[in-house]
């Protein structure tokens, strides 16, 4: 039991990196895809929006205002696919639940920003599928 415990405690330390290579550039950009998917589902993209897109990307790779600028415009016109972008993501996201967890949240929290709609529940779910596919079976109900 405090074993568990333990390497609970520990995970938690490492939930301010979700990734385990934040140094592949695949990955910056699937995750700047991703995260334009989110801010752009309205069809707009306020402040807030983008400030958190800024934000997430510099806390989870360390990257400067150029480079976030750039992932930014890149995934812009980009015409990436999102269940695609989600596999990149979730073959380098570390395998701790904790971890899996936080960056499920950051994505409710930058699709919250300027109100949920269902463009961006409809994100979040496929997200949630990626990231967790147990979920779909939970209770034999195709329909989260």
């Amino acid at each position: 039991m405090f074993d568990s415990l333990k390497h609970w405690f520990e995970s938690m330390n490492e939930g301010g990196k979700l990734f385990d290579r934040p140094d592949d550039e695949m990955l910056h950009s699937s995750l700047a895809s991703v995260l334009y998917h989110v801010i752009s589902a309205d069809a707009h993209v306020i402040g807030k929006e983008k400030h958190m897109f800024e934000a997430i990307l510099k806390k989870q790779f360390e990257l400067n205002d150029e480079q976030i600028e750039h992932l930014y415009q890149a995934a812009k016109t980009s015409a990436s696919d999102l269940h695609s972008d989600l596999h990149t993501i979730n073959l380098h996201l570390k395998q701790i639940p904790l971890v899996r967890m936080n960056f499920m949240q950051q994505i409710i929290q930058l699709a919250d920003i300027d109100g949920l709609n269902k463009e961006n529940l409809d994100i979040f779910y496929e997200t949630l599928h990626e990231i967790f596919p147990e979920v779909k079976d939970l209770k034999g109900d195709d329909s989260l």
